[in-house]
């Protein structure tokens, strides 16, 4: 069922990419569409509303035009929110926001590079790392940084399905095997 919908979020992003690029308006859509699924992760209620079975269909498409209207949604989010409501697949939104986002940056020649670090990186840190992985690349990179302590230190890269290890634990564990097989 989840490959399913994965597939079927995909075409949703990519009939909005389609749409968005000839009005002119791609990076203001995926900023909407990654708001709305931030909204969407935050809110238990909203969630709560959206697969709510009891609900009719009508009556979500109300809420979601009254949420998105009054925070001054563009038409192609506000159409696209309200197909969803109708054809009962709210809970797509974040699906649909990650494979447009993913659409986008392909089309325009951007990689998507996940780094994680024990601590935060500042601006300086990641410029150096986007410009480095630029390089490597050979294509625009667009970072998303988070953290995870447990990594001791350093950071870990994944970039087109790629994985680069620079993180302490990486490190230690090369150590132990290296100490295991000897």
């Amino acid at each position: 069922m989840k490959r399913l919908s994965a597939g079927v979020a995909r075409r949703y992003g990519r009939a909005l990419l389609d749409v968005a690029l000839a009005q002119g308006e791609a990076v203001a859509l995926r900023r909407e569409l990654e708001a709305a699924a931030t909204l969407l992760g935050k809110s238990a209620d909203l969630r709560a509303a959206f697969g709510n079975r009891l609900l009719s269909a009508e009556r979500k498409k109300k809420l979601v035009l009254t949420v998105w209207s009054e925070s001054g949604a563009s038409v192609i989010f506000r159409r696209l929110m309200s197909l969803l409501a109708e054809r009962e697949r709210l809970e797509l939104l974040p699906a649909i926001a990650a494979a447009y986002r993913a659409l986008l940056l392909a089309h325009e020649n951007i990689a998507a590079a996940e780094v994680v670090s024990a601590v935060a990186l500042d601006r300086d840190q990641l410029a150096a790392l986007e410009v480095a992985l630029r390089k490597a690349t050979g294509t625009g990179v667009e970072v998303d940084a988070s953290l995870d302590p447990e990594l001791l230190g350093g950071v870990l890269v994944r970039l087109g399905g790629r994985h680069y290890d620079g993180s302490v634990r990486g490190r230690l564990r090369a150590l132990r095997a290296s100490l295991a097989g000897a």
